[in-house]
């Protein structure tokens, strides 16, 4: 897959389905506001670009996730799985003061990771 070289940014929204929200309210605010985040990238990757299925995103694959004020995360090193192989990914995502829906959302997918590269950043199958 070459890569899609894609940034695109949406208004508040939150695609997840309701199912998730008991399980995400559950979380510390740090980790709900990766975890929803996560799931939304995943679920807009699916829905945008024709072929993906997107099972897993990895925000801290290659570098860590950066949480900036404003409920805002930077992941310029994350990853994720469609289909068996694994992607580089670059997002931005912003949520509302609980981390419960995303208000902004930009993304970069990139190219294929090597299967050799995936034991040492803790990919898998």
């Amino acid at each position: 897959m070459a890569s899609l070289g894609l940034a695109l940014q949406y208004g508040h929204a939150h695609a997840y389905e309701t199912s998730l929200r008991p399980q995400f309210e559950r979380l510390e605010p740090d980790t709900r506001l990766e975890e929803v985040c996560d799931t939304e990238v995943a679920l807009r990757l699916n829905r945008e670009q024709r072929g993906l299925a997107v099972d897993k995103v990895v925000s801290y694959t290659f570098r860590q996730v950066i949480q900036e004020r404003n409920n805002k995360i930077v992941a310029n090193g994350a990853a994720f799985r469609s289909r068996g192989k694994w992607f580089h990914l670059k997002f931005e995502c912003q949520t509302g003061p609980k981390h419960m829906d995303v208000h902004m959302l930009t993304y970069t997918a990139g190219a294929e990771i090597p299967r050799s590269q995936w034991a040492r950043h803790y990919l898998y199958d």
